[in-house]
């Protein structure tokens, strides 16, 4: 055991050297560029290979749809609800296999909507958090409690909608008291059957929105990360600047595919809520009703829940809450 010490405290000495020596370079690659804007002089760009030129192509396109305001949004999908469902009740719309409650879209996509939500905002959050946390533990779960809100809003509308129609509906069968049996019984049941669909597309599109805003403010994360004066600035050691580059350079490509995929799924939501909203599936106040339903939970959330600035591990704080204020939280 004598003899084993020196070789483990020389290979201990060997990944510090390495640490300090990626944390000198990555501070006087800093130092040269802004020489670079004192002298005026800079250095040609290296050539773009093609992938490149496809990610940046295809990530403009993705901001151009994640980034429009949230607030605007809101405006659009009341609205667009509110005239799709008008439509629906004073014109015959045109059957295709959308109106049909079977097509592919409405059985694998909407109606596991929140499961997909789910799991790749989660993963979206996770990665993130990884980066603009600095390895905290209890700030990442801070942000990840953030799915658990939306999870039990989720659970918690579609419970109340359910209960409901069971207790203001009738059925056509007099005699008949309860929706369950009123349907095998092959007769209809009338009931105020707010959309769940409605609510579920808004209510994913809505936090999907509020989440991706951390990617709109990335590169500039990654300049702070390369800021000369970081560690006195925010209070972090050495170690910590290190493995946070690191990270942000080995996790943003899986985080920029993750983006292109809740990008995907906005415009199949946004897509879903047109079809929801123009075939006769609900009345126009079930529809209006779901619509304003998920926005409440929306404004609960990212309006007051989430606001403070909570040092409590497991309490929510709005997206980009971090040491490193990379983006304005409004």
């Amino acid at each position: 055991f004598a003899m084993a010490k020196p070789s483990t405290t020389k290979q201990t000495q060997g990944v510090s050297a390495k640490r300090r020596t990626a944390f000198e370079n990555a501070q006087r690659k800093q130092k040269t560029n802004e020489q670079q804007k004192f002298t005026g002089k800079k250095q040609l760009p290296e050539p773009t290979h093609v992938g490149h030129f496809l990610m940046m192509l295809v990530m403009k396109v993705c901001r151009m749809i994640l980034f429009i305001d949230t607030s605007v949004k809101i405006g659009v999908y009341l609205i667009g609800v509110m005239i799709g469902s008008i439509i629906c009740d004073l014109f015959v719309v045109p059957r295709t296999f959308m109106a049909d409650r079977r097509n592919f879209l409405n059985q694998y996509f909407v109606k596991l909507g929140w499961a997909w939500t789910l799991t790749f905002v989660s993963i979206y959050i996770l990665l993130t958090t990884l980066i603009y946390c600095c390895r905290d533990f209890a700030k990442i779960c801070q942000h990840m409690s953030r799915v658990v809100v939306g999870t039990g809003f989720w659970y918690f509308c579609t419970s109340i909608f359910m209960h409901i129609e069971n207790t203001v509906g009738i059925c056509t069968q007099s005699e008949i008291g309860d929706k369950t049996t009123c349907i095998e019984a092959e007769k209809n049941w009338l009931g105020f059957d707010i959309s769940g669909h409605v609510f579920l597309e808004i209510h994913c599109l809505l936090i999907i929105s509020e989440e991706v805003k951390t990617f709109k403010e990335w590169k500039k994360l990654g300049d702070i990360l390369h800021s000369e004066y970081l560690q006195d600035k925010r209070n972090l050691t050495e170690d910590e600047i290190l493995q946070t580059q690191i990270n942000y350079k080995t996790l943003t490509p899986y985080i920029k595919i993750v983006v292109l995929i809740l990008t995907i799924m906005v415009v199949l939501f946004e897509f879903m809520l047109f079809t929801s909203t123009i075939y006769r599936f609900h009345t126009l106040s079930q529809k209006v009703t779901a619509s304003f339903v998920a926005v409440i939970c929306w404004f609960v959330s990212y309006r007051l829940l989430f606001r403070t600035g909570n040092p409590y591990p497991f309490v929510p704080v709005m997206p980009g809450h971090s040491i490193l204020h990379f983006m304005k939280i409004k």
